[in-house]
């Protein structure tokens, strides 16, 4: 589903052009939204929108908003209504391969994310029609609109066979509500497991908001519960560090919820003996999980409220008003959890990471650089090693970082004092990967300085109680 998007240049390019058209009648709230969309500041733009919605009159503008953010706020359905007007509407008459490319290619791609194969069939055949019409445009454009089209709507016949879709259903057994939260085997970690059963199987589970797939990094526990995998494709992991293999739960009983056809990764890289790092690396990873719990399933649970002083994670599926929306989904970045908070008394985003063994607040370059009045940290850099995923040469990351002592970071209205667990790159070529560029990234060690957090999924909020 993956494929060039032939004609976004010029998509773009006619925005450029029909701008005064666009905007010439309207006030500039519109104006305002377009342009702020482009940024991609989710926040300050979902806040501008919430503001300014009854004053915001330009149809097209209106549609494009709900498309982005429904993909990023956990809205996936609002998102694909949305598109789909604008493929019916035109609002700028493209001609039939430009609209595919402008609009067409995202939504058939949300409908494979969520798994709404019948309505990404008939949605390519919506867009195969226009494309069969459209005699004006040239006929090699035309000719591989259809083509690509065609194969779509095969793709999405296959799909429920490849890959079924996941199902939830919940149970009235009160019993089942709450999880017991198992020790993290890392002293110095602060992960969150517990014991589920995966095809009737208890694993040694982790809850893992920086997996984009169900995972399993040893081949053996995949064989034990009887995963379903397809030999025939390797899919290469972790911005093609490693290799891996897909697969298929057939259930998963987690608390009072039945979870039916979870797509999961199996690594299948092996570490080399000879290297002590990757050695150390697979004891490790061994040690700590047997599987991670990832966002295709988590993004479905609502509300998810972890109690660290009674070590229990529940599903009570209400939160307090008082928290604003501070999460959203990064989809350039193979769904990756993001988090707005303050360092600093000024927004830092991080990629938050619940998998994240053992790692604080990772401070990325361009940050520093803007705030480093209010970054005190020690003079020596040491170096750090951080796996992804995996324990093979490539998927071992090296950097250079200096330790932060003490730090303040808020989130929502809770301010916590990071003792330690704070670490700053001083060089581009220093920064966390797995971070925000312009922010950095969040492990689990903040959940050492909670009594609670919760993780709210319908309305995209985390919070915590110290």
């Amino acid at each position: 589903m993956n494929r060039k998007m032939k004609h976004l240049k010029l998509f773009f390019l006619l925005l450029v052009l029909s701008n005064n058209v666009i905007f010439a009648q309207q006030v500039n709230y519109s104006k305002a939204l377009f342009d702020l969309i482009s940024t991609k500041n989710w926040f300050e733009i979902e806040n501008y929108y919430r503001q300014y919605k009854d004053s915001i009159d330009n149809e097209f503008v209106k549609l494009w908003y709900l498309a982005q953010a429904g993909q990023v706020f956990n809205r996936p359905y609002e998102a694909i209504n949305a598109y789909e007007q604008l493929i019916d509407k035109n609002p700028f008459q493209m001609d039939a391969p430009t609209l595919k490319s402008a609009f067409g290619q995202a939504l058939l791609e949300l409908c494979f994310y969520v798994q709404e194969y019948a309505k990404g069939e008939e949605l390519s055949r919506k867009l195969l029609t226009l494309c069969e019409k459209d005699s004006a445009v040239q006929s090699d454009a035309r000719s591989s609109c259809i083509q690509d089209l065609t194969e779509d709507i095969e793709s999405f016949k296959q799909f429920p066979e490849k890959f079924p879709k996941l199902t939830i259903s919940k149970n009235n057994d009160d019993s089942l509500s709450v999880i017991k939260l198992l020790p993290d085997n890392n002293k110095s970690g602060n992960g969150v497991f517990f014991n589920v059963k995966w095809n009737g199987i208890n694993l040694r589970t982790i809850f893992d908001t920086g997996a984009s797939k169900c995972y399993i990094y040893n081949r053996a526990i995949a064989e034990k519960i009887g995963i379903k995998l397809n030999t025939k494709d390797t899919i290469m992991l972790n911005n093609g560090l490693s290799r891996g293999l897909n697969g298929v739960v057939d259930s998963l009983e987690l608390g009072e919820f039945t979870i039916k056809n979870i797509p999961v990764y199996v690594n299948i890289e092996m570490a080399d003996s000879a290297d002590l790092a990757q050695v150390k690396c697979d004891s490790l990873i061994n040690t700590f999980f047997d599987i991670a719990l990832g966002m295709p399933v988590i993004r479905h649970l609502g509300v998810i409220e972890f109690d660290f002083d009674k070590n229990t994670m529940s599903f009570p599926q209400k939160t307090t008003s008082a928290n604003k929306r501070n999460l959203y989904f990064d989809i350039t970045r193979i769904i990756t959890l993001c988090m707005n908070m303050e360092v600093c008394n000024t927004n830092f985003l991080a990629c938050f990471d619940t998998g994240g063994e053992g790692i604080g607040l990772s401070i990325n370059t361009e940050f520093f650089e803007k705030h480093k009045q209010c970054i005190i940290t020690e003079a020596e850099a040491q170096q750090a090693k951080k796996a992804t995923g995996s324990c093979n040469e490539a998927s071992i990351e090296s950097r250079y970082e200096y330790k932060c002592p003490q730090i303040d970071i808020k989130i929502n209205n809770q301010v916590i004092s990071l003792a330690n667990d704070c670490f700053v790159a001083k060089g581009e070529e220093n920064d966390d990967k797995l971070g925000s560029k312009e922010g950095g990234f969040l492990g689990n060690a903040i959940f050492k300085y909670c009594k609670k957090a919760t993780f709210d999924f319908d309305n995209m909020v985390f919070s915590v109680e110290k």
